[in-house]
C-alpha cells in the first residue's frame, strides 16, 4: 500500500493540529472532512488550505458508503467515539481514536472484539507513548535494570474548569466525565503503560465545583505487584503542571516539566539527554496500516485507562472506599 487513504471525523481545535502532523506522514492521504458544524468545518480549510477540495461530511456514516477510505482518525465529543469506532470497523476501515477511547469499560471490551474479529488496526492516539523520556523509562524497567516498581507519584493541573466552561467538555452527555477522563487520561495511560504494572484497587475523591463533572481528583491505589500510588488531577488549577516519579528497587525515574532524570541506588543523579526519540502516532498508525510497523498504542491501553478511571469514579461515588479495578 503506496497511501493509507485517510479520512477526518471531527473538525475541531485538536484535529486540526492532527492534520498537521498528518500532512508530514508521506505514506497518508487525506480524502475526506466529517463535522456536523460548517463552521469547523471551514476552520479546517482555513488552517489546511490543502484540504480546500476534500469533500465534507455532516454524518460520518454517509462519508463511509461513499469515500470508502482505508482509514479514519477520530476528534469528537467523548461520548460519540464508540459509535463511530464501531461504525468504522465494521466498514472495514482501520481506526484511530483520540483519548479517552471510550467512556466505559464494556465499550472498551465490544470495541476491542470487533476490532480482532474483523481484523483491523485499531488505535487510541497516546502520543506519550512516542516520547523518548517515557520510552526510556518503560525499557530500563522492562530489561530489569531499574528493579521492580514500588511507587508511583503522579499530579498534573491546569486551568480545565476556566478553559472548558460553556463547552460540551462540562456537559456529562457528550463528555461522559470531566478532567479525569479528559486530560487526566494522559496521566493514567502513561504511568500504567511505562510502568508496565495493573492496578489492583483504588480509593478516590472528587470535587465537581459546581458541575455535572469531576473537575478535581485525588486517588490512591494499590497495584497487583504490591506497590502503592497516587494520583492527582486539578482542573481547578492556573496555567499547566505535570510530574511523575516511578520509585523502582535500584532507580528512581523523575519528569519535570517533561524532562526525565534519574537516580540510582549510590544517590548518582543523571539528566537524561540526547535521548532517541520515537515516532508520532500519526506516523505509527499509517506504518501500521501498512505492515511495516506494530501499533504501539492499542485501543488496549484505552482499556487500561477506563478500567480504572470507572473504578475510581464508583470509588468517589461510595465515599472514597476502595474498589477492585478487575472489569
Amino acid at each position: 500500500m503506496d497511501k493509507v487513504r485517510v479520512a477526518m471525523v471531527g473538525c475541531g481545535g485538536f484535529q486540526r493540529y492532527r492534520v498537521g502532523n498528518l500532512l508530514k506522514v508521506k505514506e497518508a492521504e487525506i480524502v475526506a472532512l466529517v463535522d456536523p458544524s460548517e463552521e469547523q468545518v471551514s476552520l479546517m480549510r482555513e488552517a489546511h488550505p490543502s484540504t480546500y477540495e476534500l469533500p465534507s461530511f455532516s454524518d460520518h456514516k454517509k462519508m463511509l458508503e461513499e469515500i470508502k477510505p482505508d482509514a479514519i482518525m477520530i476528534a469528537t465529543p467523548h461520548t460519540q467515539h464508540v459509535d463511530q469506532i464501531v461504525d468504522g470497523l465494521e466498514a472495514g476501515v482501520n481506526v484511530c481514536c483520540e483519548k479517552p477511547l471510550v467512556t466505559s469499560v464494556a465499550d472498551a471490551h465490544k470495541i476491542i472484539k470487533l476490532r480482532d474479529s474483523v481484523k483491523k488496526i485499531g488505535m487510541v492516539s497516546y502520543q506519550r507513548h512516542f516520547q523518548a523520556e517515557y520510552r526510556t523509562i518503560r525499557e530500563k524497567i522492562q530489561s530489569g535494570e531499574a528493579g521492580a516498581v514500588q511507587f508511583i507519584a503522579a499530579l498534573q493541573g491546569q486551568s480545565w474548569l476556566r478553559g472548558t466552561k460553556g463547552t460540551w467538555r462540562q456537559l456529562h452527555s457528550l463528555s461522559g466525565g470531566g478532567q479525569l477522563n479528559d486530560s487526566g487520561s494522559h496521566l493514567i495511560d502513561i504511568i500504567l503503560w511505562s510502568t508496565g504494572v495493573s492496578v489492583d484497587s483504588v480509593s478516590a475523591y472528587t470535587d465537581n465545583f459546581g458541575t455535572e463533572v469531576d473537575i478535581n481528583s485525588s486517588l490512591a491505589l494499590r497495584f497487583k505487584n504490591g506497590a502503592l500510588g497516587t494520583l492527582g488531577v486539578v482542573g481547578n488549577g492556573f496555567g499547566w503542571h505535570e510530574d511523575v516519579t516511578i520509585f523502582c528497587e535500584d532507580m528512581v525515574f523523575y519528569v519535570r516539566d517533561g524532562k526525565l532524570s534519574t537516580v540510582d541506588r549510590k544517590d548518582n543523579r543523571y539528566k537524561a539527554e540526547h535521548l532517541g526519540g520515537g515516532s508520532t502516532p500519526d506516523k505509527n498508525f499509517i506504518d501500521s496500516i501498512r505492515g511495516v510497523a506494530e501499533c504501539e498504542s492499542p485501543f488496549e491501553s484505552g482499556l487500561e485507562v477506563i478500567r480504572l478511571t470507572e473504578a475510581a469514579w464508583e470509588s468517589a461515588e461510595k465515599g472514597g472506599a476502595a474498589v477492585p479495578v478487575t472489569a
